[in-house]
């Protein structure tokens, strides 16, 4: 199942995870044998140039038509946005048993240092136990 959509990026928001528009939602929901969606998923978005970004979703739905994703996390992976991209699921990815987070620039290591409790917190809350 492949669906056009536009990215919006969205600030305020803290979360490394997107939301998606209901209409992507009942759709994903309807090719689901299930019919209904796991607590995560991870999605493959496509621009028409080929570019590919994945990003995953927790439950949250979208306030317009669109994808929103936060404005630091579009930053980070370079997602512009109202880009617009096909949107697939991803099914069967391994789980995850090791992550490995390793800052930029010195100045990068010293805020972690400083800020290692909460760096910590902020890491597993977004990673969650899925």
């Amino acid at each position: 199942m492949e669906m056009e959509l536009e990215v919006r990026v969205v600030a305020g928001i803290e979360s490394c995870f997107v939301s998606l528009p209901l209409l992507l939602l009942q759709t994903l929901q309807q090719t689901r044998s299930s019919g209904s969606l796991p607590h995560f998923l991870a999605l493959e978005l496509r621009s028409p140039n080929q570019h590919l970004w994945h990003v995953a979703w927790s439950g949250s739905a979208s306030s317009s038509s669109s994808i929103e994703i936060a404005q630091q996390y579009a930053e980070c992976i370079c997602l512009p946005d109202h880009t617009t991209v096909q949107v697939r699921a991803v099914a069967n990815l391994p789980k995850a048993t090791l992550v490995t987070i390793e800052p930029h620039t010195e100045d990068d290591w010293e805020v972690l240092e400083l800020n290692s409790e909460h760096a910590e917190a902020a890491i597993l809350n977004q990673v969650k136990n899925g």
